[in-house]
């Protein structure tokens, strides 16, 4: 047994380690597209809402910041992970690999491609606006982000062997997000009162918030927003992990072309 499990730890820290590199070799940039793509998607969004339409004030670029750095830490992680077994096909006719493993590769290798840009992040925030005390509480945002966005991830993974067509819907889907989380707006701003507690039931909304909360305001998260999110993410992550194990063999015959 203890054989065994060493033999899934290696091929589970093996396979982080090849598709992060993997990632890189795919362009001439390498390790730097990942933090050039969302400072491009940043600006794009900073001239026309901040400089063309004038919107959200001489701080917005701190909280554009934010909300592109998580949206694309987020958008990344499901778009990937919900192909990672469709992906994996090759290998799934050929060897045995617990089929829960292949999506967590994914969920972690793009962790750590995020790290990069989520530095930078705080080292733009740390020149314009200093350091707070709040930002001691980072690790438990960016624990809480890891998590919704592998429960997200990992649930829409389950499916689409089954569903091909999930792929569209959740491309759909996160388009719409894009709008809908205050990715480039403040919800408690831009958005009527009475609309706003409904956005916010969208987790990554509420997360995006209480980043902002901490790290652009430096003052302490609302805990109630915070445990929704933890309480959501752990629920989806939980039930797509154990429909994985579910119909563990059941994915390699779906996935013969």
């Amino acid at each position: 047994m203890a054989s065994g499990n060493q033999y899934f730890w290696d091929f589970f820290r093996l396979s982080v380690i090849a598709d992060f590199k993997a990632g890189a070799a795919k362009n001439r940039l390498g390790y730097m597209w990942w933090v050039i793509e969302p400072m491009m998607m940043m600006a794009v969004f900073y001239f026309v809402f901040g400089l063309l339409l004038q919107r959200g004030g001489p701080g917005y670029i701190y909280d554009l910041l934010v909300g592109v750095t998580l949206w694309t830490w987020f958008s990344n992680t499901v778009t990937r992970t919900m192909q990672s077994l469709e992906r994996s096909s090759g290998l799934l006719q050929q060897v045995y690999v617990p089929k829960f493993l292949l999506p967590l590769v994914t969920v972690v290798s793009e962790f750590l491609k995020s790290i990069a840009l989520v530095l930078l992040l705080l080292v733009v925030l740390a020149l314009g606006k200093g350091i707070a005390p709040s930002w001691s509480l980072l690790p438990i945002l960016l624990a809480l982000q890891l998590l919704l966005a592998a429960a997200c991830g990992v649930f829409v993974a389950v499916f689409l062997p089954f569903i091909h067509d999930v792929k569209f819907l959740v491309q759909m889907g996160l388009r719409v997000a894009m709008f809908t989380s205050g990715v480039f707006y403040r919800i408690d701003e831009a958005v009527p009162e009475e609309y706003r507690q409904y956005l916010l039931l969208n987790p990554l909304a509420s997360l995006i918030a209480e980043f902002r909360q901490v790290l652009v305001e430096g003052a302490t998260p609302d805990w109630g927003w915070l445990a929704y999110v933890c309480g959501f993410s752990s629920v989806f992550l939980i039930f797509g992990l154990l429909l994985l194990v579910k119909y563990d063999r059941y994915y390699p015959r779906l996935l013969v072309k």
